[in-house]
């Protein structure tokens, strides 16, 4: 239980207050005339040349006071904040919904919210702030961002977010829960009829099968790989290049920089293994598909009760008002005694 002001500047005017105190002390103090049979029986005293003034009529004076101060609580709007209305004002949520998802449905999310509206741009970094701006025309209560989106890997960052007052809350509502393809380009060095080539292919994961699909093949005028053995091992091992080379090598990502050569191991096999252990085209590790839900946690907060509404305070004026009116009355009663 408590109390708060919607305009609290207000109580500025409270320095009116010393109008009416100001106006006791300077108001004329009229002598009452007494009836005297001879001036004989009165002492002479000296005049003092220094006159204090007291205040006279006290309660007048602070019904007067109580008016003014009560008059600028009205205007301040107090609002009384009880338990109950703390929870009701809680529950009002204006709630800005981002779509950054083609499938994912808002419906959901605009049932929970008092107001609601749905953003949705090319850059979630646009709808984000889009959705900021809505929500400052809006009144105090409960505000909301959630964006709602597949959440793919790198989707979302903090820097995405910066522009979100941190009063405002945000959840991150993961719209669809089917795994998305993974796609990666990969190169390998082959050896082909028409000479030693670049195939780029394009490799594509999904849950059901994976699909290799070659996008160019480029001529390379030299071999950039040869392999080191004895003059009588030499032709056998040039052979099981030529071999290796018709299956084909794996390339990093940034090619073959520059030649390597390699100690004939004794077999094709273990040429692959060798040629591959020098090249270091490690393609076993993929990037996370989409974006974890530890990450997504870090990212949300609760929203902060921003205060009541506007509309909330009419009620608690009217009652100071009153106040008001009874102390102006009880303040006529009073002058009307004073006289």
């Amino acid at each position: 239980m408590g109390i708060t002001f919607l305009q609290p500047w207000v109580w500025l005017l409270g320095i009116a207050a010393a109008v009416p105190i100001a106006l006791h002390f300077l108001a004329r103090q009229q002598s009452r005339p007494h009836v005297f049979p001879s001036l004989r029986f009165l002492e002479p005293i000296a005049l003092s040349a220094v006159r204090w003034r007291t205040l006279q009529d006290l309660p007048l004076l602070a019904v007067r006071v109580a008016i003014i101060l009560a008059a600028v609580a009205a205007l301040a709007a107090p609002v009384i904040v009880t338990p109950g209305r703390a929870t009701l004002w809680a529950n009002r949520t204006a709630r800005a919904i981002v779509l950054h998802d083609e499938a994912a449905a808002a419906d959901d999310e605009r049932r929970g919210a008092t107001v609601s509206a749905v953003f949705a741009r090319d850059r979630i970094t646009d709808a984000v702030a889009d959705a900021v701006r809505w929500l400052d025309a809006q009144s105090p209560q409960r505000h909301e961002i959630v964006i709602m989106s597949a959440f793919a890997a790198g989707a979302i960052s903090e820097a995405d977010l910066q522009s979100v007052p941190g009063k405002v809350g945000l959840r991150l509502v993961r719209s669809s829960t089917a795994p998305r393809p993974r796609v990666r380009e990969m190169s390998r060095l082959q050896l082909r009829d028409s000479g030693l080539m670049r195939v780029t292919e394009e490799v594509r994961l999904d849950p059901q099968a994976t699909t290799l699909r070659e996008q160019r093949a480029d001529r390379v005028e030299a071999n950039s790989i040869t392999v080191r053995a004895r003059p009588e091992e030499q032709t056998r091992a040039d052979a099981a290049l030529r071999a290796v080379l018709r299956r084909g090598v794996r390339l990093p990502p940034a090619g073959l920089l520059q030649p390597i050569a390699v100690d004939w191991p004794g077999s094709a096999d273990a040429l692959t293994a060798a040629i591959d252990d020098r090249l270091q085209a490690d393609f076993t590790t993929w990037e996370p598909e989409r974006m974890s839900d530890e990450d997504l946690s870090a990212l949300s907060r609760d929203a902060v009760v921003q205060g009541p509404p506007a509309a909330e305070d009419m009620g608690d004026r009217r009652i100071v008002w009153v106040v008001v009116l009874a102390l102006l009355f009880a303040e006529s009663a009073l002058r009307g005694r004073a006289r």
